[in-house]
């Protein structure tokens, strides 16, 4: 037999040829990518890889050999078809000129989430979409008779094929003329700047029985930066631009208007997308409390407030907790508030010029402990302030020796895959990071065995606790309220075109117990007895804008209020408007407006008394 004979023939990656859909674009979020197919409306979540895998069919049609050529040093075999299996079904890579429209003729359109249209008159209905790129305009799109009628069957039950042989029978027209008619306007609706529509490969009704429902990428809607000519444009080692990509010109909707939303409201929006705010005034919820009133019988029960007790909040929102905290104080208290920001500063003393025994310091917040001059309080807090704080890069390194790599072969399942991350000694990994990041991580010896490669550190986090214990005695309760997990790594979130950073309450913990205290997490809206079942009018940041729009058009008011279900049903009642997509309302533990309270935490810093 021959050595040829012996030679294993591998199949190809794929027949023929692929090149990339015209139909797609980048967004980023912080590191994270995503692909959009702005004819299907589809939304994919991927490394930056990914991306120059894509952006390599770009130029035109690639055939197997030369993606192996490309990518085999970077990607193996059974990756490269791993991505295939993804990339192709979901029509980003492409066969021929005719795959698209073949494959929107077996599409299920249905609606997405966090929509904001008015159907009460099925004749006239119109579509409000919020410009996620400008962050500061509504797009109101009037649909004509003949698309409010089209709209009228999208319900996610029905193919494109079906829809246009339905209107076709009805209109007396050519089935493939209606189906051609069908399309344009539903990739109107498709695009990224609507996110109105997407369009399933099989009928909705088949997810119910699934356990995880409809699937993400076909509900989703996206409010991050679009990067398509970013990735496109051409640069070379020095940054300097080669050639510049230009976005092609695309149709929009006939009866298009653009509404500019004023740089007051989208400050105000900004301001009130707080617990604090939202729940300013005495809420069922709250057991018809104010926030403030809340925030203090959770305060109170740890740490009595006494004749004078000092106390520190760090940060001060729009000082309405403040207030609402003092008048429940059955005592006379001294009463700091220390923010970053001297006009913010300024606006809480106009504010709370009318109370007595009330401070407000301005300042660095790195230098908190040295402005304050050392002075100790009887309670610290913050709340909803660490997100204001840097959070930094870091990349985890292994300093073991490629010895001690092959002696951990010997630790390794059958199946030869490795250790998982968590099982790595914490004396053999080193890090690389921005700022300060390396130095806190030594500092407080911090455990980070469980850290993925490369993660975020919410390093201002840990200054401030540092700072702040320069602040306290062993008689000091601090609580440190924000949106985070205890053993989840830091995740970007962009609203209102401000990038946060959730905590890490368990590094965060780590940290104060090496300042020599004790600490505790809990969950936020258990501590303030949060009555969790009230059903709320449920919203997102983007899609709140649009309804504002939709209720201004008919002269009513939507504030930036918590709603409870039969108030925001009365507003639209009160708007005439009786069919309007998609409202929702959810239990006040998923949902108050905009707000997820169960996503918050309360850690509780403090020294055990010694008797």
């Amino acid at each position: 037999m021959t050595d040829a004979a012996n030679t294993e023939t591998k199949a190809p990656l794929f027949e023929g040829t692929l090149f990339l859909s015209p139909n797609i674009d980048y967004f980023q979020n912080g590191d994270d990518f995503f692909v959009y197919h702005n004819l299907y409306g589809y939304i994919l979540k991927m490394s930056e890889d990914l991306v120059d895998f894509l952006e390599f069919f770009h130029d035109g049609p690639k055939d197997a050999e030369a993606v192996t050529a490309q990518f085999s040093e970077v990607f193996d075999a059974d990756t490269l078809n791993n991505f295939l299996s993804v990339f192709r079904p979901l029509s980003c890579l492409l066969p021929d000129d005719e795959f698209e429209p073949k494959k929107t003729h077996d599409m299920y359109p249905t609606l997405a989430r966090w929509i904001a249209v008015d159907q009460t008159d099925p004749k006239a209905i119109v579509i409000y979409a919020f410009d996620t790129q400008a962050q500061n305009k509504i797009m109101k799109i009037s649909l004509d008779a003949w698309e409010s009628r089209l709209w009228q069957y999208i319900k996610g039950d029905k193919s494109v094929g079906d829809i246009a042989a339905i209107i076709a029978e009805e209109d007396a027209q050519p089935v493939e003329e209606v189906e051609i008619r069908i399309a344009c306007s539903l990739a109107l609706w498709t695009h990224s700047s609507v996110q109105a529509v997407k369009l399933s490969a099989e009928p909705c009704a088949n997810f119910k029985g699934r356990r995880f429902g409809v699937p993400p990428y076909l509900i989703s809607t996206m409010p991050y930066e679009k990067v398509t000519a970013i990735v496109r444009t051409r640069v070379d080692e020095k940054g300097e631009i080669l050639e510049k990509w230009e976005e092609p010109v695309r149709c929009k909707p006939t009866h298009l208007e653009i509404i500019d939303i004023d740089e007051q409201t989208l400050e105000s929006d900004k301001n009130c997308a707080r617990l604090a705010s939202l729940l300013a005034q005495p809420h069922p919820v709250l057991g018809n409390r104010a926030y403030g009133k809340a925030v203090y019988d959770v305060i109170s029960k740890y740490a009595p407030v006494m004749d004078n007790s000092k106390i520190l909040e760090v940060g001060g929102g729009l000082g309405d907790t403040a207030r609402s905290f003092i008048q429940s104080c059955k005592c006379p208290v001294s009463y700091t508030i220390f923010t970053p920001d001297e006009a913010h500063a300024e606006l809480l003393r106009n504010t709370l010029k009318d109370l007595e025994n009330v401070r407000i310091v301005s300042g660095e917040i790195d230098k908190i402990a040295d402005i304050l001059n050392g002075e100790t309080f009887d309670i610290i807090y913050s709340d909803e302030f660490l997100a204001n704080l840097p959070s930094v890069s870091v990349r985890k390194m292994s300093l073991e020796s490629e010895e001690d790599e092959e002696e951990a072969d010997d630790d390794r399942p059958d199946d030869g895959e490795l250790k998982p991350a968590h099982a790595v000694d914490n004396n053999k990994i080193t890090f690389i990071g921005e700022g300060d990041a390396i130095q806190l991580i030594f500092k407080y010896k911090l455990n980070l065995c469980d850290a993925p490669e490369d993660f975020i550190l919410n390093s201002g986090s840990l200054r401030l606790i540092g700072n702040l214990s320069k602040l306290a005695t062993f008689r000091t309760q601090m609580f440190l309220i924000e949106f985070g997990e205890d053993i989840k790594y830091p995740v970007q979130t962009v609203e209102d075109g401000k990038i946060t950073y959730s905590q890490h309450f368990g590094l965060l913990k780590q940290a104060a117990q090496k300042l020599g205290f004790l600490a505790q997490s809990s969950y936020w809206m258990e501590e303030l007895d949060l009555q969790r079942d009230i059903k709320m009018f449920a919203t997102t940041r983007s899609q709140f804008k649009t309804l504002r729009q939709l209720l201004a058009d008919h002269d009513v008011a939507l504030e930036r209020k918590p709603y409870t279900q039969p108030e925001f049903e009365e507003l639209l009642k009160k708007a005439g408007r009786t069919s309007v997509v998609e409202v929702n309302y959810e239990p006040a533990e998923d949902r108050i407006s905009g707000l997820v309270p169960h996503a918050y935490k309360m850690l509780r810093i403090y020294k055990e008394l010694e008797f």
